[in-house]
């Protein structure tokens, strides 16, 4: 097909410019020029314009066939042969001079352009692949640089702590200044379980208040397991005024090791509304909270944490002591009707 459409433009370009098919190079410059001088639309006006197109179109076609392909370079071949065979010739020229070297030419072209087009897709294929390389050599550039920095920050932090002494970590950590008490906490890191230390950080807790930012810095401490459970135990009295996420810390709420019951037992009994409901979220499925912190828990006055106790009792199926029976009648005429529902649940269980 696309040899057939190569002979059928150059044989129509050649009838365009009216030359037979022996014609050489310098006779289709001739001729298109004798017809682009006609037919130019600024000299015989406007409605030859189409006309003058098809002369460049077919120029343009000619113009680019080499000159050892034209067909005056076959003329032997242009010229009927004398056996007279019909499919030889036609209208005065000859097919094989038309249809010969042309379509070899234009396969070239076709080749050719194949051949660039694959050398281009090579080399934008190469050049992304470079440029992944570069991103990716960039970007380890940075994690490493990234990596040296925090290394030499350790290291200055290390540094700093040890110039600074247990004993000026000490007294920072008593200062007034809870911003001053604030940096204390952050250089501690391993330091935080040395005896001194621990006992500064304890008596730190106990004494001032417990802010948001001081609960942070305590629970990024490194503590050992027996120092973890001493500063627990020792914090229980203060649960009503901790921070949730020094209480969760403390507790071990959210981690695999959960505090044991006699520890979340006496937080209960110190904690505040909020710190119970958060307690009891969490409290760990198959462990039952002990009589004595349930009829403390359910004499309070607080309606949030008679909420919080007796839903979990209803749902935790857990059994009321049989001698706080009393307590639980009075609730069923208490104010809040949550209360009073919960508590009608157990009573009707018990």
């Amino acid at each position: 097909m696309k040899q057939m459409e190569v002979t059928t433009e150059v044989v129509r370009s050649l009838r365009i410019l009216g030359l037979p098919s022996d014609a050489t190079a310098s006779d289709v410059q001739s001729a298109f020029r004798r017809l682009a001088r006609t037919y130019h639309p600024d000299v015989a006006g406007r409605q030859y314009s189409r006309k003058f197109e098809q002369i460049v179109k077919a120029y343009a076609i000619l113009k680019d066939l080499p000159k050892a392909e034209s067909p005056r370079a076959h003329d032997e071949t242009v010229r009927p042969p004398k056996s007279g065979k019909k499919n030889e010739t036609r209208r005065g020229f000859s097919f094989r001079g038309v249809f010969g070297k042309p379509i070899a030419w234009y396969r070239k072209r076709l080749e050719r352009a194949e051949a660039e087009k694959e050398r281009q897709h090579r080399v934008a294929e190469e050049a992304r692949k470079k440029a992944q390389q570069v991103r990716k050599a960039r970007i380890e550039a940075i994690l490493k640089r990234g990596e040296r920095l925090l290394d030499d920050f350790m290291s200055r932090m290390e540094r700093e702590t040890e110039s600074i002494g247990v004993q000026g970590l000490t007294l920072r950590l008593m200062s007034d200044m809870c911003q001053v008490r604030h940096l204390a906490l952050a250089y501690l890191g391993e330091l935080a379980n040395n005896p001194e230390v621990f006992k500064t950080l304890f008596d730190l807790l106990q004494k001032w208040d417990i802010d948001e930012k001081t609960a942070r810095l305590v629970t990024t401490l490194p503590l050992k397991p027996e120092n973890h459970r001493r500063l627990a135990r020792g914090l229980a009295a203060r649960a009503a005024v901790m921070p949730d996420v020094l209480l969760s810390y403390l507790l071990q709420l959210y981690s695999s090791q959960t505090a044991d019951r006699e520890i979340l037992e006496l937080y209960l009994c110190h904690a505040g509304a909020k710190g119970v409901a958060l307690i009891i979220r969490q409290w760990p499925k198959g462990v039952f909270i002990s009589e004595p912190t349930l009829r403390r828990l359910v004499s309070k006055d607080d309606e949030s944490v008679l909420v919080t106790i007796l839903s979990f009792m209803k749902q935790r199926s857990v059994p009321y002591p049989k001698d706080g029976l009393t307590r639980l009648n009075a609730l069923l005429s208490h104010p809040n009707m949550s209360v009073r529902v919960w508590a009608k649940a157990l009573v009707h269980n018990a």
